[in-house]
């Protein structure tokens, strides 16, 4: 149950890619974080409310950290994928795990094995594989390195956050704070959403929330390894998405690349059993 629950996850996620994708460049970036971000509240503190549970979390200073980085994060994916194809971008986005285990030592105090490392070359390479034959390092493609890092940090300062609060609690936070970040960024250069980008951004908060919550369940139901592979189903969901509504299709540097990556993320989860 718990891999058909992250595979609907997965294909929540690359849908929402997908539709922040068709957005482009219509709106500001600020303002889709924004209602990506203020959408969903009522949601979640709906969920505070009927589950009696605090409104702010105890650890904020590190909330807060894990927010902006959160932020950063967003920011850096949503701009790569109005630059560069569908599939790329998600290929790309699949090396937080890696960056992830490199940081795991400075940040949480976790030792990294022989393995790990090994795992970490082989996704680094696929990296190399996409970027300078398909993307030529670009400025797109350094912002989802860029996007990728940040991620990894924001979800190590949620497993300190874990440690003193509530998983609903935490996500209402960051929801609160990114906001908050994305409308002072915003600014003078709001621009009113027409019919079809109000549909466009309640798309994006709604499978974003769908996602958040399946992947949650998931996770809840059994081995994280187990749940992370599932995950991967949203580059099929991706290439799919890229091609039938971009005509995208990744040359074959991407694809060994793309194939790289994923062979050192699993052998960080084996690692992991």
């Amino acid at each position: 149950m718990s891999v058909i629950l992250m595979l609907i996850a997965s294909a929540c996620f690359a849908t929402m890619a997908a539709m922040i994708k068709g957005i482009g460049f219509s709106l500001p970036i600020p303002e889709i974080i924004f209602f990506r971000s203020i959408l969903p509240l009522p949601f979640f503190l709906g969920a505070l409310w009927l589950q009696k549970k605090k409104l702010v979390v105890t650890a904020w200073k590190t909330l807060l950290l894990r927010a902006i980085f959160g932020f950063l994060a967003i920011t850096g994916f949503y701009y790569t994928l109005a630059h560069i194809p569908l599939a790329i971008s998600v290929f790309l986005g699949k090396t937080q795990p890696l960056i992830l285990a490199v940081l795991a030592p400075w940040v949480v105090g976790e030792k990294t094995s022989r393995s790990v490392w090994f795992a970490i070359g082989t996704g680094l390479a696929g990296i190399v594989l996409i970027l300078d034959p398909s993307l030529g390092w670009t400025a797109a493609a350094w912002a989802s390195i860029g996007a990728a890092t940040a991620s990894a940090i924001a979800h190590l300062l949620v497993r300190k956050l874990n440690r003193t609060d509530d998983p609903v609690t935490i996500v209402t936070n960051f929801f609160i704070v990114t906001a908050l970040l994305s409308s002072l960024w915003m600014g003078p250069s709001f621009i009113m959403p027409d019919r079809a980008q109000w549909l466009l951004l309640g798309g994006v908060a709604l499978f974003s929330t769908i996602g958040q919550y399946l992947m949650t369940l998931a996770y809840r139901m059994d081995y994280a390894p187990v749940v992370a592979a599932a995950s991967y189903a949203s580059i099929v969901f991706s290439v799919l998405y890229g091609y039938f509504f971009w005509n995208e299709v990744p040359p074959v540097s991407a694809w060994a690349g793309g194939f790289l990556i994923l062979a050192g993320s699993f052998i960080l989860l084996r690692s992991r059993i």
